[in-house]
């Protein structure tokens, strides 16, 4: 039976920059990515707060959850005196992959000349998740899109040892 008391954009699950689980449940996440419900994710650091849609997702083993959001310009905060502001940075693209396990990356491109300029870094921070969940729920098991007990499981597992 459908669960219809959650509709609307639900914060599910936050984890901290080692994965650690600090708010939710993240089978939840990861049934709501296999349900092919929309998501956000949210981190911060320096003194700013970032949400963005996410645009594309992957579920490692069953376990972890990493989204990659949708390429942007790039922007920076600038204070003058009392004055904030954002400002775009005029010739770079950023882009930015999060996980439920507290990886990062991202990566600044420079698109006038078509060269990374930024990023390519490995980090560790917490992250916040948020699904948007339809209004009237999906009367569907969330099932895994691959299984460990398929053919390719085995092929993998034993050319990553």
């Amino acid at each position: 039976m459908p669960d219809n008391s959650k509709t609307g954009w639900q914060k599910v699950f936050q984890n901290d920059e080692n994965g650690g689980i600090t708010f939710g449940d993240k089978s939840k996440l990861i049934d709501a990515v296999r349900l092919g419900y929309p998501i956000r994710v949210g981190w911060g650091s320096n003194r700013v707060e970032h949400v963005a849609d996410v645009n594309f997702l992957t579920i490692f083993e069953g376990e972890e959850v990493f989204a990659q959001i949708k390429t942007i310009v790039g922007q920076a905060p600038r204070i003058d005196g009392d004055s904030l502001k954002i400002r775009f940075r005029t010739r770079n693209h950023w882009t930015n992959i999060v996980g439920t396990n507290g990886y990062t990356t991202s990566i600044m491109t420079n698109y006038m000349q078509d060269t990374l300029v930024g990023g390519d870094t490995d980090r560790y921070r917490s992250s916040t998740w948020y699904v948007l969940y339809p209004n009237r729920a999906l009367n569907i098991e969330a099932i895994p899109l691959w299984r460990k007990t398929s053919p390719n499981w085995e092929k993998w597992n034993k050319n990553t040892k």
